[in-house]
């Protein structure tokens, strides 16, 4: 029962800081049908995260409840006095409130269910380790950048907005950190899904397709489910999907293979939002998706008002400036990698959509936003490297034709489906724009043989297409918006196809990063227009052919749903190494007590006990790996953690070699004052000593801490682990 609490607790926060920040957002989304009340818990969230971080980035407020209590407070004075004309609870948009707070509550408790059947903050196969040690580090810091868990002594060197949200509400509402982090992961799916269904609602003014749109975004995936589930039922691999014999349906279910299906790209791996949901893990690019939906909603919001009046006062201006640029700069905080894409499609936007009239005005307001939300974000710039990237190069293998549709086919088909009801009544009117047509068709399906560019072949129509109808359009209206959205998708595409951000990793996975960074707001964006062109073509089509083209709209539906309906029972079944060790809770750490018990008594008392930051050794990490468990579950720093994601982070081994020998060293040299030295060169306070260590150190070495007691001080021990305290000199 009390975990039950803990989520009440959890959600009753988010519902006040969503009131709270209502009339300020009413006030930017005011021409919208729910005036953003899908949004305003999201918008509420960056406003606060933003103070909290902006207090202890300058030293004014160590990170805490007094930080947390003041931003809170200092986020509802904005919100009333700048949305004081919007206090009127009567004029609310009550039935939308509603309906958006029920989406909500109904995608949070389902996605708490999963997270009950998979709770495990797990070593293996993604990065649990390190998005806890990051928000643990954040709880036990004070002023910001947090100290690196991994490498003490030195500031995070990854964006870290999300897990500082996270951290956030942990200390508001006192649930234990090993709980909050699924809890969050749930929350987080719940924010895209009241997002995304707020904006296909506010876009077609339907609330089906609100539901559409929260489908397309969140939960529909690639259509290798469907592959798959064919070569079951055939007994043979389908396209390049390997298949899984088993003897009925159920065990098939149970045991299928939900690893592959994001591995479609060679080089690279491409998840889509809902297989990253279910992987459960805090990381920067699942935690972005819903603020994604937002600050798109944000600039769909400035689009309408627009529409509505060419004057808009000077203080609405400076408030929509003010908002955009805070929620534009966000992504630089909580993901970097989607910063340049959303100063892009904002650029994109007041251009194509003439948000604002007059190339003056309109660069004028552009550039302030731009400008403000780099201006706002300069302590985080200040604080990090560039974390291995070295530039932008061209890659030399590209995506096939297959693999893309593959991942993309449901919005490839509804895509292109709307792009025909817009050309069939423009294109074929005159035998020069149908001539023109089949040119450009001739000339990309040559360039996509001769270069073996596939992806040419669907890029370019759509690009033209879309800066076509864009172009002819006399007045801008949700149709041009869906266009820009498309333009974004293919131009994401392509530049995927084109160029890789160059880091640490070298050929053939030079495009890792690139294409798993970038395809999330690709599906984004497609599938905030997939879900309009089901709208737009089912209100257009006649009935007839209506039928038949709802009928393979919905094949592709349920393709598309295959992968993450039954990756859910696989994940959720406990048959897979990690996913569901330990189930019917939310407690991530419970895991540990049945392969670890020494472990876990010992990190319970360290979380217990020991306040604050101090630096705690233990072996090097390994990644992937049960290493690394002490700064992972405790928050405290160890001298170096997974080296192979710090190599990654800093673009550099030596340090890390360094390190990982001199912790070596302090385990297992004979010579005390050598291992004092190293000690103190890292101001290591605390020294841990688990299996881990009796199975990678000699035994004379660890002997070495028992046998100076004036050195060191024994400060916990159980049948498994030791812990010494280093004394002060």
């Amino acid at each position: 029962m009390i975990q039950v609490a803990y989520v009440i607790f959890w959600w009753l926060a988010l519902v006040v800081i969503g009131l709270i920040s209502f009339p300020l957002v009413s006030r930017v989304c005011g021409k919208l049908p729910d005036k953003g009340y899908s949004i305003s818990k999201l918008v509420g969230l960056v406003i606060l995260t933003f103070l909290v971080w902006m207090f202890s980035s300058l030293n004014l407020l160590p990170f805490g409840y007094i930080s947390i209590l003041i931003s809170f407070l200092l986020l509802a004075a904005l919100s009333l006095y700048l949305g004081r004309k919007n206090l009127m609870i009567a004029n609310w948009p009550r039935k939308p409130i509603v309906i958006s707070e029920s989406v909500f509550a109904a995608a949070f408790i389902i996605f708490l269910l999963i997270m009950v059947g998979k709770p495990d903050i797990y070593f293996g196969g993604a990065d649990y380790f390190m998005d806890f040690a990051f928000m643990g580090s954040i709880l036990r810091g004070d002023y910001f950048p947090p100290t690196d868990p991994w490498f003490a002594g030195s500031g995070l060197p990854y964006y870290y907005g999300g897990h500082l949200l996270t951290a956030i509400l942990t200390v508001i509402t006192r649930v234990p950190p090993a709980i909050s982090f699924n809890i969050a992961g749930a929350m987080f799916f719940a924010l895209a899904v009241c997002a995304s269904f707020g904006l296909g609602y506010n876009i077609t003014k339907r609330k089906l397709y609100g539901c559409l749109a929260a489908i397309f975004i969140c939960v529909a995936g690639y259509i290798t489910g469907a592959y798959q589930f064919i070569g079951y039922i055939f007994n043979t691999d389908i396209l390049g999907s390997s298949h899984i014999t088993a003897p009925n349906i159920v065990e098939w279910m149970l045991n299928f293979d939900f690893w592959s299906a994001p591995w479609l790209i060679p080089g690279a791996m491409a998840q889509y939002p809902y297989y990253i949901f279910l992987a459960g893990t805090l990381h920067a690019f699942m935690m972005s998706i819903p603020f994604q939906l937002m600050f798109i909603t944000l600039i769909f919001a400035l689009f309408r008002k627009s529409q509505f009046s060419d004057k808009i006062a000077r203080s609405d201006t400076l408030l929509d400036v003010s908002i955009l640029g805070l929620c534009l700069g966000f992504f630089s905080l909580i993901n970097t990698w989607e910063y340049p894409v959303y100063i892009f499609f904002t650029v994109l936007a007041f251009v194509l959509l003439k948000i604002r009239r007059g190339i003056k005005g309109a660069l004028s307001i552009l550039g302030s936003i731009i400008g403000l939300s780099l201006l706002l974000y300069i302590p985080y710039y200040l604080s990090r490297s560039m974390g291995g990237v070295s530039g932008i190069k061209f890659i030399a293998d590209r995506t096939d034709f297959a693999s893309f549709f593959e991942a993309f086919a449901l919005f490839l088909f509804l895509a292109f489906s709307l792009l025909f009801m817009w050309s069939k009544r423009q294109i074929f009117r005159g035998k020069k724009l149908i001539l023109g047509a089949v040119f450009i068709f001739l000339a990309t399906i040559t360039a996509a043989v001769l270069l073996e560019f596939h992806l040419l072949i669907l890029t370019v129509p759509m690009i033209l297409l879309s800066l076509y109808y864009i172009y002819k359009s006399k007045s801008k209206t949700e149709k041009e918006f869906i266009l820009v959205l498309l333009l974004m998708g293919a131009l994401l595409a392509l530049f995927c196809e084109i160029f890789y951000i160059d880091d640490v990793y070298g050929a053939p996975w030079e495009r890792f990063n690139t294409v798993f960074k970038i395809y999330v707001p690709l599906w984004i964006f497609l599938g905030i227009s997939s879900a309009y062109a089901v709208f737009y073509v089912l209100s257009n089509l006649r009935k007839r052919i209506k039928v038949v083209w709802a009928f393979i709209a919905v094949v592709f539906l349920l393709a598309s749903l295959v992968h993450p309906i039954v990756s859910t029972i696989s994940a959720t079944s406990g048959r897979h190494t990690g996913w569901g060790l330990t189930r019917g809770t939310l407690d991530g750490m419970a895991y540990i007590e049945s392969i670890e018990k020494g472990d876990y008594e010992a990190l319970q008392w360290i979380n217990e006990e020991i306040a604050g930051s101090h630096v705690i050794l233990e072996a090097p990490g390994a990644v992937f790996q049960y290493t690394s468990r002490v700064s992972t579950f405790t928050g405290l720093p160890t001298v170096i953690g997974w080296t192979s994601w710090e190599v990654m982070w800093r673009g550099a081994w030596g340090e890390v070699e360094e390190r990982a020998r001199d912790v070596d060293m302090i385990y297992n040299t004979l010579d005390n004052d050598q291992a004092l030295a190293l000690l103190a060169k890292y101001d290591v306070e605390y020294i841990y000593i688990g299996n881990l260590e009796r199975e990678s150190y000699e035994i004379e070495g660890l002997q070495k801490f028992a046998g100076h007691p004036e050195e060191y001080e024994l400060v916990y021990e159980n049948e498994v682990v030791t812990i010494y305290r280093v004394r002060e000199e």
